[in-house]
């Protein structure tokens, strides 16, 4: 009987070479798998971004370009109390374009049209007060700033009111009673007043234009800008102000030309108003903020020279004014150097500067990314 063929087995040493190498080759496998799902995720992350920038640039491109520089400028800058270098500055303005309403305007039911309305017909026009500023949210029926929230949760809200002398709409605001035209700034603590729901001013820019300084600090500026946008992702009739999500800073600053504070005058130079550095000299010792009546900065951290400030700002173009006008914490902040050596009278910015930092949905971009915009409005 012939032998049978012997069959050759793994050794012991061989087996466990073998599943050595696996193992090299799946970590391996698991490694490269890992930083590619990385990859892909933070690619996600940052194209999300990117279309959130784009939109923000475009539409502020937009509305800029119409812009009225004969009609009243408004902003106003604040600071987040924990974080110095964040703001949420604010901005309001008027300008010509082809604008329609978001929400729809219910006819039907007079003499005060149901807005926003299931079914009707939105408001049309040419010119528009329109503001840019980030969000209050809806927390257990809490007032909630920016600040208090997530960066990535923080929104951009933008209003756009449409000049209409339409007889059929509710009076918004008060065309009788200039001063009082904003007479609903209780309503804003619960964040439904007429200037959040409604998208359509009764008053004409030529009105707007003579509205006087005691107006302006009485009751528009609480109704503006005290108060940011009420923003209820549970409420529709305040969607038509969500401009953009995960907005976690959003900072304005003003182009001028200053000759300088050093005691040598030296050439005028293109700076950014306001500025804690605006030299750029990185010494921080011409700020454009000094404290006054023996207050410190809050945050005794930050780097000498620099100084925090809670809410200020500053409106163009306002009846009874030969030059910009301040308002806010006086008590607080004073301005270096004076404010008229800087602006003189007629002062109008040439451009303005937007800097915001965006945040991915999902926080895979910790820090989020910072851009800056420059908008040109021209001489």
């Amino acid at each position: 009987m012939a032998k049978g063929k012997m069959k050759r087995a793994f050794t012991l040493i061989e087996l466990v070479v073998a599943i050595a190498i696996l193992a090299m080759v799946l970590s391996f496998a698991g490694v490269i798998f890992k930083v590619s799902i990385g990859a892909f995720r933070t690619a996600i992350a940052n194209a999300e971004i990117m279309r959130k920038m784009r939109a923000i640039t475009d539409q502020l491109n937009t509305d800029f370009k119409g812009i009225r520089k004969d009609a009243p400028l408004l902003i106003w800058f604040r600071q987040d109390p924990a974080n110095p270098r964040q703001r949420y500055d604010q901005i309001m303005f008027f300008a010509d374009g082809d604008f329609q309403s978001t929400q729809l305007y219910d006819y039907s039911v007079l003499p005060s049209p149901v807005v926003p309305a299931p079914t009707g017909v939105p408001i049309r026009g040419n010119v528009a007060r329109i503001y840019y500023g980030q969000a209050r949210s809806l927390d257990s029926n809490d007032v909630i700033y920016p600040f208090y929230l997530d960066k990535q949760e923080r929104l951009l809200a933008k209003r756009q009111h449409i000049l209409t002398a339409d007889p059929d709409l509710y009076v918004w605001p008060s065309a009788g009673d200039v001063n009082g035209t904003f007479d609903d700034i209780d309503g804003a603590l619960i964040g439904y007043n007429n200037n959040e729901i409604f998208e359509h001013d009764s008053l004409s820019l030529s009105k707007w234009k003579t509205v006087d300084r005691n107006a302006y600090d009485d009751s528009i500026l609480q109704t503006c800008f005290d108060l940011p946008p009420w923003v209820d992702i549970g409420e529709a009739r305040t969607f038509h102000k969500l401009m953009c999500e995960g907005v976690g800073s959003f900072t304005i600053q003003w182009a001028y030309w200053d000759p300088g504070l050093d005691p040598t005058p030296i050439d005028d130079q293109y700076r950014w108003f306001p500025s804690d550095d605006p030299d750029g000299s990185g010494t921080y010792s011409h700020f454009d903020l000094v404290v006054v009546d023996g207050f410190l900065p809050a945050d005794p951290s930050l780097e000498p020279g620099y100084v925090d400030f809670d809410v200020f700002g500053a409106f163009f173009n306002i009846p009874d004014a030969t030059q910009i006008n301040y308002w806010g914490s006086p008590h607080l902040m004073r301005y270096n150097p004076d404010p008229l050596a800087k602006f003189p009278p007629g002062f109008y910015p040439k451009a303005l500067k937007f800097t915001f930092t965006l945040h991915d949905s999902m926080g895979i971009i910790e820090d989020g990314r910072r851009f800056t915009h420059i908008v040109y409005i021209g001489d």
